[in-house]
């Protein structure tokens, strides 16, 4: 078998396994669930009634989207004193922080990266390196020398 069509078969291979985990096993379900609870915990340190947040589901993504009555100190803080966007984007794991409130408009919408996409971006690199990694230990033919 030509060595090309073996990377693609196994980056194939790779693909699918990252897929299998985000979708069908619900790997990807679960840590929306989670940062969306981490992030609720940490708007509701500010004890601002009526604030909201959710995650991106359709796709799933790591963009927080807040709703609720506050005004823009309590959106953005001041100096030491952090705001609700500060708040929530401190949760390990948010990528973006944005309001509902204006509703954004078609041209206006941030673009959200599905979270299907960022695993297979971060499964990929690790296979190229075992990729890598196996044709300087196994691939390269050794000279056999008589000494």
């Amino acid at each position: 078998m030509p060595a090309l069509v073996k990377f693609f078969v196994g980056l194939a291979a790779v693909i699918l396994m990252a897929w299998i985990s985000h979708g069908p096993l619900g790997g990807g379900a679960r840590l929306i669930d989670r940062l969306e609870g981490e992030a609720r915990a940490a708007v509701a340190k500010a004890a601002l009634p009526g604030i909201d947040v959710r995650l991106s589901r359709d796709p799933l993504a790591r963009d927080a989207t807040l709703s609720g009555p506050a005004n823009e100190f309590q959106r953005e803080g001041q100096g030491s004193l952090p705001g609700l966007n500060d708040l929530v984007a401190g949760v390990e794991g948010i990528s973006n922080v944005r309001w509902a409130t204006p509703p954004p408009s078609p041209g206006n919408q941030a673009r959200l990266m599905p979270l299907l996409l960022e695993t297979i971006l971060l499964v990929i690199p690790p296979y190229l390196a075992g990729l890598l990694l196996a044709w300087l230990f196994f691939g390269r033919r050794q000279r056999e020398s008589y000494l």
